[in-house]
Order: structure tokens, then C-alpha cells, then sequence
């Protein structure tokens, strides 16, 4: 090998170990950087010269130490925590609506079979009457603040949804925009790591709202939503829209105006809207179910009996034509403690029909064919139900976020003990090429001086 291929060699592997020494020194600045990937030099060994002898090493280019089936398991466990989240602090708000307290429906009937019980006695007594009244009215009232709350609650998670669709729009501007960066990078053999852990890290805050997924393409990477709307195809996103429905819910559309609300999960917005759409609504109609079932109840028992006057009873509560809307919409309708139907026979002084309002608390209600205390119960555990699994999902999503970050940690993530081994190693070539490149300076300079009398 001649002095000038020396040269060439010694000057590429110059160059190769200044690039890697100043990748190295990158990484080691970052290793606390949220969301960074360590960074490595591509090298290939030069072709031969016409001898068949190595002409050294070249750059090829940089490249991130990335693992994309990590990446993408990442985000998926990241959608379901979110998601859980989500409902879980929806329920939670939920099950403070049906907390034991002196207040609750149970309290409540319970209070209201109580005064009936104490009437029996003295069927006459107005005082007696004016408190099942008044107990009546409490448990109506009771039912009415239940599902007050549960409605205003559902109304209010349509801001959520606002929210997340706007989030959704801005963060796959910013990702669509990154993709011809990151192209254009890669095609000049620069390194686009950088451009790229930008990008991971908004794909991860996406996939907090929403379940997305995520392909490879020429292009850049591909998003859609769990159902394949489109949100990001190379340079172009495409926006989610929203709209008040019918129902009177904020409703989420493709770009096209399609909805696609009900295929949305996943994410915050997938668990709002599993919390808005589907789990507030069956418990409302749980709740609706026994309002109407009791209401039923005591105006069968009203219409045995007769009232002070001997005219036949008349209904205790009123409520809607319909089941759903009961517990927003039962109220007492009698107006006086004299229509209480105690009597069984027309007659001043008889309480037999009290038995027929007693047998209520222990017969089984119409639809969910147990006790009205059973059916308070029964609800009160399905809320509870709700809570607890959307808490293990959030325990279970968070462990295996935890172990799967740390797998990536060690595929991805900077060692510093491991890059200050390779600062050394680099520095050590440096040195080493840069000796070679004085050396045949030096002999350059002999060489040319050769025969020079002069010197």
C-alpha cells in the first residue's frame, strides 16, 4: 500500500471515530432524557483496493437503537391503562351517589316501611299518616338527587370528550409534520434519531387518548383508530370532529362526518366514553327499574284499600309513563295524610291494608325478582363491581408498563458505564489514526526534501 492510500485510510478512520466519539458524547448527554433511544454509527468496511488490499472503514450513516415490538406493546398497554383510568374516576364518582349514609335509597325504604309499620297501630293517628307521607316524599326525593347526579355526571364527561378530540387533532399535526423530516433526514444519511424520539413520544401521548394503531410505511408511519379511520397517512392528518347527537352527547366523527363514536376505545377518550355511554346508563337503568318497580308496588297496595273517607285508594307515587326516567320523575302524588289506603274494608279505625304495604319489603320486585333492599344491594355491588375491575385493570397495565419500559430501558436506554468504555475505546482509535496521519506527513515531508541540498 503506497503512502497516499495510507493517508486515506488513516483520514477515514479520523473521521469515523470523531463521529464516534461525538455520538457517544451525545448519548451520555441524554441518558436522563425522557423518552430518548441511544444512538449508534453505521460502518461498513471499504472495498478493496486494485491489490486486493482493505482500504479501512466507512460511515454508512447513524442509526437508534430501537425495538419496535416493545415500542408497540408499550403503547398498547398504555391505551388500556388510560383507559381504565379513565372509567375507574368516573365509577369512583359513581359509587360516592349510592355510599351507605342516613341519606341513601336503603335508608330510605327502610324509613318509609318503618312509619307504615308504626301506623298500623293507630291507623287515625294524623301524625302518623303526615310521617309515611313524609317518608314517602324522602324516598322519592332520595331517588331523584341519584339520579340527578348520575345524569349531571354523564353531561359533564362531554367536555372530556371535547377535550381529548382536540388533543387527538394536535398531536397527529405534529406527527404527520415530523414524517417528511424524518425521510428526508434518513435519505441524506443523517441521523434522525432525534426526529424520531420526538415522534415515539407523541405516538405515546396519543395512544393515552385513544387506540391507535401504528404501520410502517415508505412514507412514514401510518395511524388509524382501533375501527381504521385514518389520522395520519404520511404528510396529511386527518381530523376528528365532534357534534352534539340527538341524545343530547357529544359525539366523535372522521373527517368524513362519519360517527364512529361507539368504535372509539381505549385511551381517556375510549374509557370516558365507556364510563358515559355504557356504564352510567346501566346503572341508571337499574336504577330507573326499581323507582318504577316500588312506585308499582305501593300503588298495587293503594288500590286494595280504601282511605279515612272509605274512597278507594288512589296512587301513592306517580311516575312516568315509562320505566326509563322513573327515579328522575317519582314523586308522591297523594296530597293529604287522610288518602293513605290503611283500611281494608271502608271502615274508621281499620289498618288491615297496612299489611299489603308490609309485604312489599319482603316480596320480590317485578323485574329484578328480589326484595326492593335486595335490588338497592344488588345495584350498590354492580357499582362496586365496576370500580374493582377497572382498579385491577389500572394495577395489572401499570406493572406491565413498568417491566416493559424497563426491557426497552435495556435495549434502548444509555449506559453510561457502557458509553464511557466506548469514549475510551474511540479516543484511543482517534489517536492512534492521528499518529498514522503524522507519521506519513512526516514521511511525505522527508520524502519531498530528498536531495534538497538546502536543508
Amino acid at each position: 500500500m503506497n503512502l497516499n492510500a495510507t493517508l486515506s485510510t488513516a483520514v477515514q478512520s479520523l473521521f469515523v471515530s470523531s463521529a464516534e466519539i461525538q455520538t457517544t458524547n451525545n448519548n451520555i448527554a441524554n441518558a436522563n432524557t425522557p423518552g430518548y433511544t441511544r444512538e449508534s454509527v453505521s460502518l461498513s468496511e471499504s472495498l478493496p483496493d486494485g491489490s486486493g488490499l482493505g482500504t479501512g472503514v466507512e460511515l454508512t450513516g447513524y442509526q437508534s437503537v430501537r425495538d419496535e415490538l416493545l415500542q408497540g406493546q408499550i403503547q398498547s398497554q398504555t391505551q388500556s391503562q388510560s383507559g381504565a383510568t379513565a372509567e375507574l374516576n368516573t365509577m369512583q364518582q359513581v359509587q360516592t351517589v349510592f355510599s351507605s349514609s342516613t341519606s341513601d335509597i336503603s335508608t330510605q325504604m327502610s324509613a318509609l316501611f318503618s312509619s307504615l309499620s308504626s301506623l298500623a297501630a293507630t291507623p287515625s293517628d294524623s301524625s302518623l299518616r303526615q310521617s309515611v307521607l313524609t317518608a314517602g316524599q324522602n324516598l322519592a326525593n332520595t331517588f331523584n338527587s341519584a339520579s340527578t347526579s348520575l345524569t349531571s355526571l354523564q353531561t359533564s364527561l362531554n367536555s372530556q370528550v371535547t377535550q381529548d378530540v382536540s388533543q387527538i387533532n394536535k398531536l397527529t399535526q405534529q406527527i404527520a409534520a415530523l414524517n417528511p423530516q424524518i425521510q428526508a433526514a434518513q435519505a441524506k444519511g443523517q441521523g434522525a434519531g432525534t426526529l424520531q424520539d420526538q415522534q415515539d413520544q407523541l405516538v405515546l401521548s396519543l395512544s393515552k387518548l385513544a387506540n391507535v394503531s401504528t404501520t410502517k410505511t415508505e412514507n412514514g408511519i401510518t395511524l388509524t383508530t382501533g375501527n381504521g379511520t385514518p389520522l395520519v397517512v404520511g404528510t396529511n392528518s386527518y381530523a376528528l370532529q365532534t357534534t352534539t347527537g340527538t341524545d343530547g352527547m357529544t359525539h366523535v366523527l372522521d373527517t368524513n362526518g362519519v360517527d364512529i363514536t361507539s368504535t372509539i376505545q381505549g385511551g381517556d377518550l375510549g374509557g370516558t366514553l365507556q364510563a358515559r355511554d355504557k356504564d352510567i346508563p346501566a346503572v341508571l337503568n337499574k336504577l330507573d327499574s326499581l323507582a318504577n318497580d316500588v312506585a308499582t308496588a305501593f300503588n298495587t297496595a293503594q288500590a286494595k284499600g280504601y282511605d279515612v273517607n272509605g274512597t278507594a285508594g288512589v296512587n301513592f307515587f306517580s311516575i312516568p309513563s315509562t320505566v326509563a326516567g322513573s327515579a328522575a320523575g317519582i314523586k308522591v302524588s297523594l296530597t293529604d295524610p287522610s288518602q293513605i289506603a290503611a283500611s281494608s274494608d271502608g271502615t274508621t279505625g281499620s289498618s288491615g291494608n297496612l299489611s299489603s304495604f308490609a309485604d312489599i319489603e319482603t316480596s320480590k320486585l317485578a323485574t329484578s325478582g328480589d326484595t326492593p333492599v335486595n335490588t338497592y344491594a344488588n345495584l350498590v355491588y354492580q357499582v362496586g363491581t365496576m370500580v374493582s375491575t377497572a382498579n385491577t385493570t389500572v394495577t395489572a397495565t401499570t406493572s406491565s408498563l413498568q417491566q416493559l419500559n424497563d426491557q426497552l430501558s435495556s435495549v434502548s436506554g444509555v449506559s453510561i458505564d457502557e458509553e464511557s468504555a466506548n469514549l475510551i475505546r474511540y479516543q484511543q482509535a482517534y489517536e492512534a489514526a492521528a499518529r498514522v496521519v503524522n507519521t506519513v506527513s512526516t514521511l511525505f515531508s522527508v520524502t519531498m526534501n530528498m536531495g534538497d541540498t538546502t536543508t
